[in-house]
């Protein structure tokens, strides 16, 4: 057998197991929101169950979450400037595009609109907002899923293109009412690009993610 039919083949077995680790993340991950789906972060503990999955997967393909993009910036002004542009171009995005769309609101954290007390809000702020939302969800969407959607469709400008576009459907559907799903999807669009234009640094978009997650808890609890 030549070099060159090995290497093809290398290719194509390396791509199964790509996407076999697709469909099993998918498969524990909604399987467990199902599970969980009397609690009330049912979504977030669905989550943190699949990152450690996802970590014992690229451990045992001898990676890391550094490898991704989970490590600190090489080029700070560039990506303090991305992070910026991003956040800006999300704020543009939802306020001039979203919400006209959907007056009633695009998607809320609390659901129900119920009273929630001031720990209750530092609780959603810190561990929903920051940890399960902007570093949990990049790390999942845009650190897992895009590179490998990325890798399975080719690291061209069309795969990338392809990958950017699927992550950020599959994110948008993850979400609740079809405001949630719109509002997701877009966002999920914008940080998938910009987490490719930043070199694949998942800092940028979890500052940029935090960002507005943070201003919409805050918001929410003052004007209740």
């Amino acid at each position: 057998m030549q070099p060159t039919t090995l290497s093809i083949e290398g290719a194509k077995s390396e791509k199964v197991k790509l996407l076999l680790e697709v469909l099993l993340v998918a498969t524990v991950f909604m399987t467990l929101r199902w599970i969980f789906s009397s609690i009330k972060y049912s979504s977030q503990i669905a989550e943190v169950i699949s990152l450690v999955l996802i970590t014992y997967l690229f451990v045992k393909r001898k990676t890391s979450w550094r490898e991704v993009g989970f490590t600190l910036p090489t080029n700070w002004i560039k990506s303090i400037g991305l992070t910026i542009l991003c956040i800006v171009s999300i704020g543009v995005i939802f306020n001039f595009v979203i919400q006209p769309l959907f007056p009633h609101g695009a998607n809320e954290i609390n659901e129900g609109h119920s009273v929630i007390s001031f720990n209750e809000m530092l609780f959603q702020l810190f561990f929903i907002g920051i940890g399960a939302a902007a570093i949990g969800e990049e790390m999942m969407f845009r650190g897992f899923l895009l590179n490998h959607l990325n890798t399975l469709f080719g690291r061209n400008a069309i795969g990338t293109t392809l990958a950017i576009l699927l992550q950020a459907l599959i994110f948008g559907v993850l979400h609740s009412g079809v405001q949630g799903m719109v509002s997701a999807g877009v966002i999920g669009i914008i940080l998938g690009t910009f987490y490719v234009l930043a070199g694949r640094n998942l800092l940028v978009v979890m500052v940029a993610h935090a960002v507005p997650d943070v201003l919409s808890i805050v918001g929410s609890y003052q004007s209740q």
